[in-house]
């Protein structure tokens, strides 16, 4: 593996070119975007249906749309957001381990990502599913099939349960990448291994307020996509049927289509905005070029050793994780661009350009 050989020029970019570099991401790696997320979130689809459809079926019996319906509709919209924003970190781990590979590999496979993620499984379920609260979420609306609404659990509980996902969520955002990619055991009788606690305080310590605006940003900015998506399909079909009303094809399928697809893109910036603060904290550039370097010079099984010996000693940096396959560097003249063609003529003669800054 040569580790200064990406498919996205390493460098730190602003917010702005984070959101420009993930939609060129889901345009060269589409399998991440529609196979892997959504084989993780199909899971999680089909429980949401289940939990909720009794809602929708309800306002589409009722002759008229009176109180009770309205009452309905808000109570759908507002836990199904709930159960989408909680469950998208699990829903995404195939897609951020596909895509995390796909950096250094041309040719990630979907066998692969599955074999790899399901192993880490218990550890997924656990801090993102149990602490993170999406499994309670969903066992409390199982108790909540076919009932009356209720004005603290069904109109106040989401939001609070939406306020406290954000504070954990934009002090933490980073939880999934570590599990999924750096594979931090959550605890270890070992002092000098470096667990999912350790690793998190590390990394999200220092950006702490950068990170918090990021997050309300983006949380901003999906809301606005998920409208757009939504009544982007609306208008597809009124024009085409002349039916611009919201039905139960509306609530059913494009309310979720439309959380699940901006849960998506949600993702991919997440993962290049961790591989944004490794660069800013751990001058993560320099960290891949000396590390390629060293295994050109002396071998994998060298630095292999190196890193276990580091490790030992009581390293604070996690290694990145091995990886079969090399793929092209992109060009030294063309530093601004955020992707690298695979059919670049010089990809694989140049070194990647590595930048120290102060």
């Amino acid at each position: 593996m040569q580790l200064d050989r990406t498919h996205i020029a390493i460098r730190v970019r602003s917010l702005s070119e984070i959101g420009d570099l993930a939609l060129l991401m889901i345009r060269r790696y589409p399998v991440a975007v529609t196979r892997a997320f959504f084989a993780g979130a199909l899971p999680w689809i089909v429980i949401n249906a289940v939990l909720l459809s009794f809602l929708p079926l309800r306002i589409a019996a009722d002759e008229f749309f009176t109180d009770d319906s309205a009452s309905d509709l808000i109570r759908y919209v507002s836990w199904m957001m709930v159960l989408v924003v909680l469950q998208t970190p699990l829903a995404g781990a195939f897609s951020t381990y596909y895509l995390g590979q796909a950096v250094f590999e041309q040719k990630p496979t979907l066998r692969h990502t599955f074999a790899e993620v399901w192993k880490l499984r218990w550890p997924l379920l656990w801090v993102l599913g149990v602490k993170r609260l999406a499994i309670p979420t969903t066992l409390l609306l199982i108790f909540r099939i076919g009932t009356d609404a209720d004005v603290f659990i069904d109109f106040m509980l989401p939001w609070l349960i939406v306020i406290l996902a954000a504070v954990v969520r934009s002090n933490r955002p980073f939880v999934p990448e570590m599990i999924v990619l750096e594979r931090c055991p959550l605890r270890s009788k070992s002092q000098h291994v470096i667990t999912l606690s350790r690793r998190s305080k590390g990394l999200h310590t220092p950006m702490a307020s950068e990170l918090g605006g990021r997050f309300l940003t983006v949380a901003g900015t999906s809301f606005v996509l998920v409208c757009s998506v939504y009544y982007s399909l609306i208008w597809v079909r009124g024009i085409a049927t002349s039916n611009w009303s919201t039905d139960l094809l509306a609530m059913m399928v494009f309310i979720p289509l439309a959380l699940w697809t901006v849960a998506a893109f949600s993702v991919v910036v997440r993962l290049l905005g961790y591989l944004d603060a490794r660069i800013r904290l751990e001058g993560w550039e320099v960290e891949l070029a000396i590390r390629a370097e060293a295994i050109r010079q002396f071998g994998e099984d060298a630095m292999n050793a190196q890193a276990a010996s580091s490790r030992r000693s009581g390293s604070s940096q996690p290694s990145t994780p091995d990886k079969p396959a090399a793929s092209p560097t992109p060009a030294a003249d063309t530093e601004e661009a955020l992707l690298v063609s695979d059919n670049e003529p010089e990809a694989n003669e140049t070194a990647i350009e590595v930048q120290v800054r102060p």
